[in-house]
C-alpha cells in the first residue's frame, strides 16, 4: 500500500510469518515480533526494545501512537500520486503532472533554478483543494510549462527537474 507522511510517499508490504512479522518501507526490510492485545493495540518487540503500538484508521488515514508519539499517515489512491511511478523513478529526471485536473495556483519555481529534493515546485488545486507538488530530487528546473491561472488536464507535463550534470 502506498502511504504518505510529511509529503512523502512510502510503499508499504507487510509479510507474516508464524509469530514474527517483517514489514518492507522503500524495499527495505524491518523484521520484529509482535503480541496482539486486540484489534487495534499489540507490543512490537525488535531486537530487545518493546513498543507499545495502537493504530485506527478512517477511509483516507491510519492514526497510529508508538510509545505516545503521535502520526498521522495518509492513504494514498493511485488516482491521487503525486507523481505517476514511472515519472517518480526516472532517477535523474523527474516529470511533475497535476495528481487530477485542476487550475494553477502558484508557480514556485523559474526555469534553470536549482531546487533541493522536498522543495515545493507548483500548487495546484482541484476539488476546491490547494495540493502543493515537491520536488523528489535535488536539480536543476528544465521545463516550466504552466502558468497561474491555467487550466490543466492531468496528463500536463507542469514541470521537469533534472539532476545536474558532471562535467
Amino acid at each position: 500500500m502506498q502511504l504518505k507522511y510529511k509529503e512523502k510517499e512510502f510503499d508499504i508490504k507487510i509479510e507474516n510469518q508464524n509469530d514474527n512479522q517483517s514489514v518492507f518501507i522503500n524495499n527495505e526490510k524491518i523484521e520484529f515480533s509482535s503480541i496482539v492485545i486486540s484489534a487495534n493495540v499489540f507490543t512490537i518487540i525488535n531486537k530487545d526494545e518493546k513498543s507499545n503500538v495502537y493504530v485506527a484508521e478512517d477511509d483516507s488515514r491510519f492514526f497510529v501512537n508508538i510509545d505516545g508519539n503521535n502520526f498521522t499517515l495518509e492513504k494514498v489512491k493511485a488516482e491521487e500520486k503525486s507523481y505517476g511511478e514511472d515519472e517518480k523513478n526516472l532517477g535523474d529526471k523527474q516529470v511533475i503532472k497535476p495528481p487530477m485536473p485542476g487550475s494553477i495556483v502558484k508557480v514556485l519555481v523559474d526555469k534553470e533554478q536549482k531546487v533541493e529534493e522536498g522543495e515545493g515546485l507548483i500548487i495546484i488545486e482541484a476539488m476546491k483543494m490547494e495540493t502543493t507538488m515537491y520536488s523528489s530530487i535535488s536539480g536543476i528546473v528544465t521545463e516550466v510549462n504552466a502558468t497561474a491561472g491555467e487550466q490543466v488536464d492531468s496528463d500536463k507535463v507542469l514541470l521537469v527537474v533534472e539532476k545536474e550534470k558532471d562535467e
